[in-house]
């Protein structure tokens, strides 16, 4: 069973839903994300795709910020 964090049920409340609405749909993604529910209940996938998705946002602000400085082109 997921343990709901305060944001979780403030997310909710505002949007006028059910919290474990809402953990079923982060549930469904991670899912999706994963492609199988025995990897996305293993919290060091999880972690590993975290991870791995704030290093792609990182590189992309690298690659904008290269791009804005005029040291890349397109």
């Amino acid at each position: 069973m997921v343990c709901e964090s305060n944001s979780t049920q403030a997310a909710a409340r505002q949007l006028g839903i059910n919290p474990k609405l809402l953990d079923r749909g982060q549930q469904a993604q991670v899912v999706a994300e994963v492609g199988s529910e025995e990897l996305a209940l293993d919290p060091e996938i999880r972690a590993l795709y975290a991870a791995n998705k704030w290093l792609a946002q990182e590189f992309d602000v690298l690659k904008t910020a290269l791009v804005f400085f005029g040291q890349l082109t397109r």
